[in-house]
């Protein structure tokens, strides 16, 4: 079953996870276990949520392509099991 991550980044700017994401988006797509990304724009910063095939996929192209240019002091991703889904 698929997770999903969600990912505070408290201080990110708009402009600053859109520099980081024109970077890293055409090697997530073709990540292996990825499946969807959103960010929103939520109090003082930004949130990620994504949805991957396991932890362990995340981490392989996630560890060494986004996490060297986020700025220091971003708190770890928080992951959950999905208990059901209903996407088109």
């Amino acid at each position: 079953m698929p997770i999903l991550k969600k990912h505070h980044a408290p201080g990110m700017s708009k402009e600053a996870y859109d520099q980081v994401a024109s970077g890293v988006m055409d090697s997530q797509k073709k990540a292996q276990g990825f499946i969807a990304h959103y960010a929103i724009v939520e109090g003082d910063g930004i949130t990620v949520i994504e949805i991957w095939e396991s932890v362990d996929d995340h981490d392989a192209w996630f560890n060494p392509t986004v996490k060297p240019h986020l700025p220091p002091g971003i708190p770890d991703p928080e992951f959950s099991d999905i208990h059901n889904s209903n996407a088109k």
